[in-house]
């Protein structure tokens, strides 16, 4: 009887073992990201027994990328191994991958969980609905996000008594007023403000005006929005800010000369912050304050991927993988992510969370982040988005380097636009 009851169960075993549904998570979170998030897998597996998720970490973004290209190419000319079900994308990776028809459609799976429904109504940021939407259609869930904000060494602005800046006006008075020639040597010491020459600092001045780059019109195609003379009138203010010596302009991160202190403040993400503690430590603290504006409310930029999922899967992974991307949307989940990563919550609610509220009750800066969820603004997500970032990158710089004046710069970066647009066939002509 007792080797029948042993022989049974053995059985059982194998049976379960094989009645598993095995989903593969592509990733490229490393280090103690990849720690959580592997925390977090393992979490899910123990609590779905009949499921079982492995993260695979494929390496930095670019690498994940190129997998995932050379994946659904192979897939195309009828591969069918090594297929992922879930990964992490940004959204104009998707928007290209959408031109294969290889990935799932969300909208049935939202629609037919109340909770997520709900939740996807009325607790996920809007700004984040938007970066994982295509005109009424979800292919993706928010994932590791990041806003930007004004970085800033209080017990520097508390000597010189100046407040973080609220407007635009404010951010050059206070860059003025902490840009200091220490030792007296006709050479500054100590800058008011780092920029970098990257489209992203460029994308924290416009917004900072409301003035955006595209607009989705539908049917994977974008209108140019860039106000000409809006856009002039940002490239002059940041001009000034450069003749005028109050800003240093390098292509570098600023933690460095901001932990130095040859900078007092700088606009960064907020996935930056151990870069600027580390660098900092020893010297002075770092706070954060929301990015300021010519309104005087946050317009930050958004950065980070979301998830999808592939269609290109059985119905019973694709079932798996939404148990997963729910579990993930978990409140609490959002939390755990959030605390141990640096990244921002992806939904309100996460507020009513007991862990996250012990995590700000002694600490600003989380919920700084967060609140300017409220007012952030969701980056072009064309496919040729990237192509397009790496031009008006260039443009940029050339304009900062005197090679190019206002005119010839705002025409560039239409040019770039309006070239790579319709180069990709997303331009609405």
């Amino acid at each position: 009887m007792k080797k029948f009851l042993i022989v049974s169960a053995l059985i059982l075993t194998i049976a379960f073992s094989f009645s598993q549904v095995k989903i593969e998570f592509w990733h490229a979170m490393g280090g103690q990201l990849g720690q959580t998030l592997n925390s977090l897998v393992e979490t899910f597996n123990r609590e779905n027994p009949d499921v079982q998720v492995t993260a695979v970490y494929v390496g930095n973004y670019s690498a994940l990328n190129q997998k995932l290209l050379s994946t659904i190419t192979a897939y195309s000319q009828g591969s069918m191994t090594d297929l992922p079900a879930i990964s992490q994308a940004y959204a104009n990776w998707t928007a290209k991958y959408l031109f294969s028809g290889v990935v799932e459609p969300l909208n049935e799976y939202i629609e037919n969980d109340p909770e997520i429904k709900d939740a996807w109504e009325n607790q996920i940021y809007p700004v984040l609905k938007e970066l994982a939407s295509w005109g009424d259609t979800v292919y993706a869930i928010p994932f590791n996000k990041s806003v930007y904000t004004y970085y800033y060494n209080p017990e520097l602005f508390d000597l010189f008594g100046v407040e973080p800046p609220k407007t635009m006006e404010e951010l050059l008075e206070v860059s003025e007023i902490l840009t200091m020639d220490l030792d007296l040597d006709g050479k500054t010491d100590q800058y008011g403000l780092g920029v970098r020459t990257f489209i992203d600092d460029l994308q924290i001045f416009l917004y900072a005006h409301n003035i955006t780059f595209l607009e989705y019109v539908g049917n994977g195609k974008y209108k140019i929005v860039l106000n000409e003379n809006g856009t002039k009138d940002v490239l002059r203010y940041i001009k000034t800010l450069k003749d005028s010596g109050y800003a240093i302009f390098q292509n570098a991160y600023l933690d460095q000369p901001f932990g130095s202190g040859e900078i007092a403040a700088y606009m960064g993400t907020v996935a930056g912050l151990t870069y600027a503690e580390q660098s900092s430590r020893g010297k002075h603290s770092v706070a954060w304050a929301p990015l300021p504006s010519v309104d005087g409310v946050p317009h930050s930029p958004i950065a980070g991927t979301d998830l999808i999922m592939f269609s290109w899967i059985s119905q019973e992974q694709k079932e798996a993988s939404w148990r997963f991307l729910k579990f993930l949307l978990d409140p609490v989940n959002v939390a755990y992510w959030s605390i141990n990563t640096g990244y921002i919550p992806v939904r309100r609610d996460v507020i009513n969370v007991p862990q996250w509220q012990a995590y700000t009750a002694n600490d600003v800066k989380p919920v700084i982040a967060l609140n300017e969820l409220e007012t952030a603004i969701a980056d072009p997500k064309p496919s040729a988005w990237e192509e397009i970032r790496n031009q008006i990158s260039t443009v940029f710089a050339n304009f900062l380097n005197d090679f190019a004046d206002v005119d010839e710069t705002y025409n560039a970066i239409i040019k770039a636009l309006e070239s790579l647009l319709r180069e990709s066939g997303e331009l609405a002509e």
